[in-house]
């Protein structure tokens, strides 16, 4: 067994640095292609989809949790192979403008 919360805390604070590093470089991408008039509403929009989004994959993880795990992983994989076009659209897009 191990002594006091030592590996939640390094738990929450890689967590923080991860989405903190997600954040801004979401935010720094969305800057260079929206034009800064529209701003306020691309990010507010975008993090609107954002948090329906991680709130519907988090209630359907922790069904799956309550279920099965071989399928609760097996969410996770397929979801993580599907977003690969998505990045690859990313990638692709002309961001120079």
């Amino acid at each position: 067994m191990r002594d006091g919360p030592s590996l939640e805390l390094a738990g929450m604070i890689l967590w923080g640095i991860g989405m903190g590093a997600q954040d801004s470089i979401i935010k720094a991408a969305l800057s260079t292609v929206i034009p800064s008039a529209k701003r306020s509403t691309a990010f507010g929009i975008f993090d609107t989809v954002f948090g329906i989004a991680w709130f519907a994959g988090s209630t359907i993880m922790g069904l799956l949790y309550d279920r099965s795990i071989p399928a609760l992983v097996a969410f996770s994989v397929i979801l993580q192979i599907f977003s690969l076009p998505l990045l690859a659209l990313g990638q692709k897009a002309d961001v120079s403008q």
